[in-house]
């Protein structure tokens, strides 16, 4: 197999790992804590999308202005970052931004999900 369709494979299988994990049932990044999605209370979800750059920001840069994620590690070397606001009640859907990072740990995509967006 060649590099150009090894590299394509991976990219397909992480991109498909990414939308997985983004549309899961909100069961599998636990429950809702009291604490805010970012270190930083009063950021909001989508400040925090503009401070991604797709191509440049690092693990290293995304920690620093996001504070800790829930972490999705996948044998490819993919690795999705997953920030959930709380929610006002048990059957609110909760707004989250999650980030897929690539093998060299810069992030690939994200994806903003607002919270009146409810999955059936």
């Amino acid at each position: 197999m060649g590099t150009t369709a090894r590299v394509t494979r991976i990219s397909i299988a992480g991109a498909s790992c990414f939308w997985l994990v983004a549309c899961a049932g909100p069961g599998i990044f636990g429950s809702s804590t009291a604490a805010p999605p970012f270190s930083n209370p009063a950021m909001s979800m989508q400040s925090a999308s503009a401070s991604i750059t797709i191509g440049k920001s690092s693990k290293a840069d995304v920690m620093a202005a996001l504070g800790a994620a829930t972490v999705i590690n996948f044998d490819s070397g993919f690795e999705v970052w997953v920030y959930r606001a709380k929610s006002r009640g048990p059957s609110d859907a909760k707004a989250e931004f999650v980030i897929l990072f690539s093998p060299d740990g810069v992030a690939k995509k994200t994806r903003l999900r607002p919270a009146n967006v409810v999955r059936n």
